[in-house]
């Protein structure tokens, strides 16, 4: 069924690294300050929105100071993705899978720039479980 849903479990911290996410997965299309629609016409005003085929995925700001996801999931999931999403998706996803994806890139940019700058050599992979190794040296 096509309507908003805020994922609020997100707790998203760094609107950049979720920007840095988009871009790593071929989400090149960015709007700040902008409002976007469902499939209905109903519209939801967020702070920085990235076009996933006819729909948006968008963060807004929260009481706690960091950011919700909010997308109509469903109509994200139907359109056609492409490029290095699809690649990490697989054939076969879900809504949730689109969100766990989006997740786990994102966690992956925040860990990276948080701990480059305390001075330690990043490498983070993915394993079979769509899990995130991350592995830190000292410089």
């Amino acid at each position: 069924m096509s309507h908003f849903t805020k994922l609020e479990k997100a707790n998203i911290v760094s609107q950049d690294a979720f920007l840095a996410a988009c871009e790593e997965l071929g989400l090149n299309e960015v709007i700040k300050n902008t409002t976007i629609k469902d499939y209905f016409g109903n519209s939801s005003k967020v702070d920085v929105a990235v076009k996933v085929g006819s729909y948006h995925i968008g963060l807004v700001k929260n009481d706690a100071g960091t950011y919700d996801m909010i997308a109509d999931w469903w109509g994200v999931r139907g359109s056609q993705l492409r490029g290095k999403l699809k690649e990490a998706l697989g054939s076969s996803y879900s809504e949730e899978d689109i969100q766990d994806c989006m997740l786990r890139y994102t966690t992956k940019h925040t860990i990276t720039k948080k701990y480059k700058k305390m001075g330690f050599r990043i490498n983070v992979q993915e394993d079979e479980n769509k899990s995130l190794i991350v592995n830190m040296t000292r410089f």
